[in-house]
């Protein structure tokens, strides 16, 4: 219903969207988001999503194991699951396109079925919540709990390095993204992988969502210059909802400053 209205106030309307609705298009469907990534060449676990069960079952049949199943749909972790058993995996994917399954803690009525999401298993050293909003970049690792990190709650204070906002930036510009999170996996080789992308999200900490030496603030780029400069500071207040604002206002005043000549 949201996403229908979003569209409508967008395109029809003319009123404007923030997060835009290009940046909604893939909210919460991990199909649209695996199309996406491939087609931009952008670093992620390997995806594979099938709609035929025979040719599931083929794949499924000689794939590497372990192997991760993910619902279209669902947040924390709730529709993931780790197979290392190959029956196991054969029985349940055949309940996938069958009956159909319900992440936890949905509706009965949200019963995913008809079309399967596999993932190759990778060995993760941290995950990282890298955020943009507008011109502000924020950085910190997700916590572990139960061998997931969505949806743990917990916070680490890790601070992103110059190699982790580069690569926020480089997704973000692709994609022209100006309100985004980029949850990464950083692998123990040393590679940075897209788990998601949620231009919405939630929030363990309401409050900050980076602190360098116990201080909240964020990180911007000289203007000119590809340096990164940390700003301490309040940015990231109610899951980042007031910086999205601060930033879409000061975008339409621009706007109006340049429709009358102004700077």
């Amino acid at each position: 219903m949201i996403k229908d209205r979003i569209e409508i106030l967008d395109r029809e309307m003319g009123i404007p969207v923030f997060p835009t609705t290009r940046e909604m298009w893939f909210y919460e469907d991990k199909r649209r988001l695996a199309y996406w990534l491939a087609t931009n060449g952008i670093p992620h676990p390997r995806t594979w999503v099938f709609y035929d069960l025979d040719e599931c079952r083929q794949f499924v049949a000689s794939c590497d194991l372990p192997v991760v199943f993910k619902a279209s749909f669902g947040a924390v972790a709730s529709g993931v699951r780790l197979f290392h058993d190959r029956d196991k995996l054969r029985r349940f994917v055949g309940k996938v396109f069958q009956k159909g399954i319900l992440p936890n803690g949905f509706d009965r009525r949200d019963r995913q079925w008809g079309t399967v999401l596999l993932q190759e298993y990778i060995s993760v050293l941290k995950e990282w919540r890298l955020v943009r909003i507008g011109d502000s970049f924020f950085g910190h690792v997700k916590g572990c709990v139960g061998g997931f990190h969505s949806g743990s709650g917990v916070v680490e204070w890790d601070v992103p390095e110059e190699r982790h906002l580069n690569f926020l930036l480089d997704v973000t510009e692709k994609g022209g993204f100006r309100s985004m999170d980029v949850d990464a996996f950083e692998t123990t080789d040393g590679r940075l992988l897209v788990n998601e992308l949620q231009a919405v999200f939630g929030a363990s900490h309401s409050v900050d969502q980076m602190r360098k030496d116990g201080i909240a603030g964020r990180f911007v780029q000289k203007a000119g210059s590809s340096e990164w400069m940390f700003e301490p500071g309040d940015f990231a207040r109610n899951a980042c909802a007031n910086e999205r604002v601060r930033y879409l206002i000061a975008c339409r005043s621009g706007e109006k400053k340049q429709e009358h000549g102004g700077g």
